[in-house]
């Protein structure tokens, strides 16, 4: 009887280049931070879209040294509580800058320095989700800074407890050499104020008067008497600076227009004063003015004003008298 008996040799070898990797020098890391969020933040009402509500600037983390024995990529990952990049966001070279958090209309920006002079304009620094460095065969010691921005996105109609869960991480090549964690948590509300419905749409009836009652020249009637007196009635939140600004068809001299067509008065036009009907404080039209900071709760806010006639022209024709002023209020 034959006996075949078959042998394998399996051959083994060593590979000719060694794996390419990065990795610490002796004594050194992963870089570690925690970061805290602010307890509060108070999202003014007419914040527009990039307004920056939070920003931490560069905050130094621990520095490590560590060696790569080949060429490769610098790479950043966001921490598993950052969202998708906001859409229409980006810095100066077109990389996504803004992502979304559990709040809507907050997004978070992450962005991370490996030198000890890191640009102190986050719009040009590379957000941590695009970078991608080249690596060389060489030591690097590396200094690890991170920035950190809350930005206002969109609308924000609930507030509630913003929070970032996970760890944001930046590697050389297979290395991972910093770590950045969100600790805390943000209470996220609106500062604002509502207009009192006696102030939603305000007509003031101005007294009928005689051509008579005008000045010889131009100018403003000074019967107090034919004056009248209204009021811009709100009630805000607390540290809210209430601002106005009031806009209409002039043709100079702080005086609003009045309306053409028949029927209507020719020469005469409205004048705007801050206060009541004896004040000769003339109220700016086109200009921002600032009423006042509010100190508490439910605040009452009434800004006074009073309309009175202004001759513009040197003959005066009789008919009516109508003028339209916008009233723009802004919160901050």
């Amino acid at each position: 009887m034959k006996k075949i008996f078959l042998f394998c040799l399996l051959l083994g070898g060593l590979s000719t280049t060694a794996w390419a990797s990065c990795s610490f020098d002796s004594g050194y890391m992963t870089s570690q931070l925690n970061i805290s969020l602010p307890a509060t933040i108070s999202v003014p009402v007419d914040a527009t879209p990039n307004s920056e509500l939070w920003s931490s600037g560069w905050v130094s983390a621990s520095g490590n040294n560590i060696s790569c024995n080949s060429t490769g990529v610098v790479s950043g990952v966001l921490a598993a509580g950052i969202g998708a990049a906001v859409p229409g966001f980006t810095n100066s070279n077109g990389f996504p800058s803004v992502f979304k958090t559990n709040i809507d209309g907050i997004g978070i920006s992450v962005y991370w320095c490996n030198n000890a002079n890191c640009n102190p304009n986050y719009n040009n620094v590379t957000p941590i989700a695009s970078l991608a460095w080249p690596v060389s065969a060489t030591q690097y010691p590396l200094k690890n800074s991170w920035w950190v921005r809350l930005v206002k996105t969109g609308p924000i109609l609930n507030g509630g407890q913003l929070q970032v869960s996970g760890t944001s991480t930046v590697s050389y090549q297979n290395l991972q050499v910093a770590q950045l964690t969100f600790t805390g948590a943000t209470a996220v509300t609106s500062r604002a104020c509502e207009i009192n419905p006696d102030s939603q749409g305000i007509t003031v009836p101005l007294p009928t008067v005689l051509k008579s009652d005008f000045p010889a020249g131009l100018g403003v009637l000074a019967d107090n008497g034919k004056a009248r007196a209204f009021r811009i009635n709100l009630r805000c939140d607390s540290g809210v600076q209430v601002w106005y600004r009031i806009d209409g068809a002039s043709s100079g001299n702080q005086v609003l227009d009045n309306a053409s067509g028949a029927g209507m008065a020719g020469g005469v036009g409205v004048q705007l004063f801050y206060g009541d009907v004896s004040s000769t404080l003339v109220q700016p039209l086109a200009t921002r003015a600032l009423q006042t900071t509010t100190t508490g709760a439910g605040q009452a806010v009434s800004i006074p004003l009073a309309a009175k006639y202004y001759k513009t022209a040197s003959t005066v024709t009789g008919g009516q008298v109508a003028v339209t002023a916008t009233f723009t209020m802004t919160y901050e």
